[in-house]
């Protein structure tokens, strides 16, 4: 069974959606508090020898460049998470450009083209994923109608494939509502259970944040542990929505 680690790296570009830069205090600080979120993870998956891809705004790699450097030197994937987390079904002519340029920032900080895609809040338009495949993207981890791997020639992809998403295992469904830390806990390991059970595909989606994401440290504890239960109940193999890609185009149709 596959299992992907992948995180949405959302710090203050969630913020300054609704502000500038200049009034980034007080209750606008959960964005800041990320890059804490990140460290606690990269010593997590670290100790437990997990490769993981991380979904980067390219404005939080503009912003932060180094720490984005570090999780790609610690063995991770960096992929892209838009520009500055637009709503992609709104953008109209310019979602080219804005595709164009947060694929090239991150090629800038990163020193390579990430091949994989997530759109912000999953919004696309129709264009998307045409425009993402003639930017030499491999992959879009947006959308959630499947427990597998699957081509997304048909949407003009090419030879892209789509690596669904999964709502249970994703953390900020559940923080959101402000469920409990064993509840979460309960959530999670009764889903694997069942992917695993029918040989799908897990791809887990985390955040760095405190407020809906794990980036707390009583979270993380409790991180640790549902991943300690994955390993210790597999088989289980953790990998990179790249490496995933990679098989899946090879069993996915050419596009006619």
């Amino acid at each position: 069974m596959d299992f992907s680690i992948t995180v949405n790296l959302h710090g203050t570009s969630v913020e300054l959606r609704q502000v500038s830069r200049e009034r980034l205090v007080g209750r606008y600080a959960y964005g800041k508090y990320a890059a804490l979120g990140v460290e606690r993870m990269l010593t997590l998956f670290s100790d437990m020898g997990i490769p993981a891809t991380f979904f980067v705004p390219a404005l939080e790699a503009e912003m932060n460049p180094g720490l984005i450097k570090e999780i790609m030197a610690a063995g991770h994937e960096i992929a892209s998470n838009g520009y500055a987390l637009e709503d992609h079904s709104t953008l109209g002519d310019s979602e080219g450009a804005i595709l164009e340029k947060a694929r090239d920032v991150l090629a800038g900080v990163i020193g390579s083209a990430p091949v994989g895609w997530r759109a912000p809040d999953g919004l696309m338009s129709y264009k998307t994923i045409g425009l993402l495949a003639s930017l030499g993207y491999r992959y879009d981890s947006s959308l959630q109608d499947d427990d597998h791997p699957y081509s997304l020639a048909a949407d003009g992809g090419g030879r892209m494939v789509e690596l669904p998403q999964n709502e249970i295992l994703l953390d900020q469904t559940l923080f959101a509502i402000r469920q409990t830390h064993d509840r979460v806990l309960k959530n999670w390991t009764e889903e694997f259970v069942g992917l695993r059970r029918e040989g799908c595909y897990a791809n887990m989606t985390l955040h760095p944040r405190p407020d809906y994401g794990v980036g707390r440290a009583s979270r993380m504890v409790m991180l640790a542990e549902f991943l300690r239960f994955i390993r210790d109940n597999g088989p289980v193999t953790f990998r990179t929505c790249a490496d995933v890609a990679r098989s899946a185009a090879k069993q996915a149709p050419k596009a006619a």
